[in-house]
């Protein structure tokens, strides 16, 4: 077996809706073909996918790293002016403490960001 070489840290599958194309089961397969070791999914402010990726048998030798990618809100508000669009930080579960952090974080994005806003955290919040 070739030594893998590459570890994609930064997957959206169909759950990032706009930004992923793969299904859970696709991208196993892709990420064994390709001789990657394990894989992240980080879709966008949410943890549909990741969900579906702890459910799924990984018969295919591949580690699933659980993840998001999230909005950062920007702190350069003008007043009078449209909000900036936050900024992304990819987040990844190192362990189950993680896991639970990551679920905390996305629920504060969708009840504290106002609705007219892409869910976001502070860089505070994010801190905490």
């Amino acid at each position: 077996m070739i030594a893998a070489r590459f570890v994609h840290l930064n997957v959206h599958s169909t759950y990032s809706l706009l930004e992923g194309l793969p299904g859970i089961k696709a991208l196993a397969k892709k990420a064994k073909e390709l001789n990657m070791p394990a894989v992240a999914l980080t879709d966008t402010n949410n943890l549909f996918g990741a969900v579906e990726m702890s459910k799924h048998p990984w018969d295919q030798g591949v580690q699933p790293i659980l993840g998001l990618t999230l909005g950062l809100k920007r702190e350069d508000r003008q007043e009078g002016r449209a909000a900036p669009a936050p900024d992304a930080i990819g987040l990844l579960a190192q362990n189950e403490q993680g896991w639970l952090n990551l679920m905390q974080l996305s629920s504060k994005a969708f009840l504290e960001t106002d609705d007219a806003e892409p869910p976001q955290v502070t860089l505070e919040t994010l801190a905490t």
